[in-house]
């Protein structure tokens, strides 16, 4: 009754309280006093509400715009290189450049990032091997039909079971488990109609029983993965891919300081062709001054002056070209070191002039064959491949599986008693399971072994192949450093030369000896020249630090740390 009670005087609450608010919304319009209108709170409030609404956007708007505001205000973080007495960036040594790369260059980072992730299989197979815990309840339910033998089992059964349990595998492949379970098991015997007249039946009605017990089972392969034969190798497999990873970054990291290296050449030889177009200007305004002078003295026709006007307006787009490419070069260089992009950075460098020093050929291809990523990444793949082999012909035996387990038990009225003789074991069960099983007809597991021999001998065919390779590569690398040396040479040769004879054709040409196509082809010459040098020289330097890449020299020479490079990450 209470409960009917409130139930009706809530609804009559609510039934007025909605009388009420119509009555507002009908009386509220009659309200012609502005002032009242706008002091009042509760006779608008769908105005209210929207100007709360209009007050919390606004402060989702202002927190929004901070962010941003923080966001845009917070400049990236680029790195420093030493600046010279004029304020502008002195010019890099090689070490300081491969420096600049492996601390700052943002495809390393990632890189460095992405290796921290090399173990990840490795620990998924780990996973595997950790103690899994347990729990669970089962409730049985069975009722039957009166028949004869139902009077002494009863019709209907109630069991009840909880378990906890432990279980982990071992790395030889054996498994373990131990459990305890609690059983309440209750029956209706003897409590039947007919019990009621019969005292031998009656004797049949028991309170619920509960059995506790503990059991310990063992699981181990004996011939296929027997003791962990499988696992142990596919745990080596994870290993030696980790390991790979890590070997091809450092092939990647040699690589990309080599390109950044030829970047600051290549910003070198932009840079002298800016200093070439800017003297072929000037002289190209010289020559012009000199052919309008021969003009005026009637040693020159005036269309020669209309020539020179146009190999002036050539040089000057020309020099706009060469400003733009060196600048295009500049920023791709500042950001492959994470430089600020409007830092004034120049390509001159300290390059080397000197003849080849001599070398062991010998020395280097046996070091590179012993020591280059390239090579010890297939050196361990040909490792995996021989694993995979031996895992492939295992799989082709027959799973012989020998088990046991063993039960310790005790019956009570409470399930507190239930565990009191377990441990002296007085009531034991105990089962031994042996099982062998063997697919007939698998032709997937023969495919598996057919491929990993397959897979094995071409690796091999590839170690033969790229050992070769390495040891043309290093033979090339050595014949091209001569060769560009020896261009060098010639191109210095070639420029002494042209110079001489740009110089004196231009003391005849004011003398009108010679024509204006001979000096503006002298000129085109003497321009070819100069940029000959450079390219000769800077190429001189390439082939140099190719050779050492070939050779697997690059971080040992300037004595970089490429361990210390790569596990940066590993500890922050």
């Amino acid at each position: 009754m209470n409960r009917y009670f409130i139930s009706i005087v809530l609804v009559l609450t609510t039934l007025l309280s909605g009388c009420q608010s119509a009555e507002n919304r009908q009386t509220g319009p009659e309200n012609t006093d502005p002032e009242a209108g706008a002091d009042s709170s509760t006779e608008n409030p769908e105005l209210d509400q929207e100007t709360a609404t209009d007050a919390d956007s606004g402060e989702d708007m202002e927190e929004l715009a901070e962010e941003e505001a923080e966001l845009s205000a917070k400049e990236p973080e680029f790195a420093t290189i030493p600046l010279g007495p004029n304020g502008r960036p002195r010019p890099l040594s090689m070490k300081q450049t491969i420096q600049l790369v492996l601390n700052n260059n943002t495809s390393v980072r990632i890189q460095q990032l992405e290796i921290l992730k090399s173990d990840t299989e490795l620990l998924k197979d780990d996973s595997q091997y950790t103690p899994k815990v347990d729990f669970s309840f089962q409730s049985y339910v069975s009722k039957d039909k009166q028949t004869p033998s139902t009077v002494f089992q009863g019709t209907q059964t109630n069991q009840d079971t909880y378990t906890a349990g432990i279980e982990k595998l071992f790395r030889s492949g054996t498994y373990f488990r131990l459990e305890g379970s609690d059983t309440r098991l209750d029956t209706n015997a003897g409590e039947g109609t007919a019990a009621l007249t019969n005292s031998f039946l009656s004797q049949l009605a028991q309170p619920p029983l509960h059995t506790g017990a503990v059991k310990i089972l063992l699981q181990q392969e004996l011939l296929k993965n027997a003791f962990g034969y499988n696992q142990s190798r596919l745990t080596d497999i994870r290993r030696k891919q980790a390991l790979i990873e890590r070997e091809r970054l450092e092939f990647e990291l040699a690589q990309l300081t080599v390109s950044a290296m030829v970047d600051y050449w290549t910003l070198a030889i932009a840079e002298k062709e800016v200093e070439t177009s800017r003297e072929l200007l000037k002289n190209a305004n010289y020559i012009r001054g000199i052919t309008a002078q021969k003009t005026g003295l009637g040693l020159a026709e005036p269309f020669e002056v209309n020539q020179w006007n146009a190999v002036v307006a050539q040089a000057r787009s020309r020099l706009q070209q060469a400003e733009l490419d060196r600048d295009t070069k500049r920023r791709d260089l500042l950001r492959v070191l994470n430089l600020d992009p409007n830092l004034p950075l120049s390509g001159a460098t300290e390059l080397i002039e000197a003849a080849p020093p001599e070398v062991d050929l010998d020395a280097d291809i046996q070091n590179a064959l012993a020591t280059r990523p390239d090579i010890r990444i297939l050196r361990r793949q040909l490792e995996i491949a021989r694993l995979s082999e031996d895992i492939a012909e295992n799989n082709l035996l027959p799973s012989v599986t020998l088990g046991g387990s063993y039960s310790s038990r005790d019956v009570a009225r409470y399930s507190g008693s239930a565990f009191d003789a377990v441990p002296r074991g007085k009531y034991p069960e105990y089962s031994v399971q042996f099982k062998v099983e063997y697919p007939l007809w698998d032709e997937g597991a023969r495919v598996e072994a057919r491929n990993a021999r397959i897979n094995r001998r071409q690796l091999r065919l590839q170690e033969e192949q790229i050992s070769r390779q390495v040891a043309d590569d290093i033979r090339q690398s050595r014949e091209q450093i001569k060769v560009a040396y020896q261009s060098v040479q010639e191109a210095r040769v070639a420029l002494a030369n042209t110079q001489a004879f740009y110089y004196g054709l231009v003391r005849r040409y004011q003398q009108g000896r010679f024509s204006a196509d001979a000096v503006k082809n002298a000129l085109d010459a003497l321009v070819q020249s100069r940029q000959a040098l450079t390219r000769a020289l800077i190429n001189y330097n390439i082939s140099l630090i190719r050779y050492d890449l070939a050779r697997n020299a690059v971080f040992t020479k300037y004595e970089i740390d490429i361990d210390a490079v790569i596990d940066r990450l590993r500890d922050s």
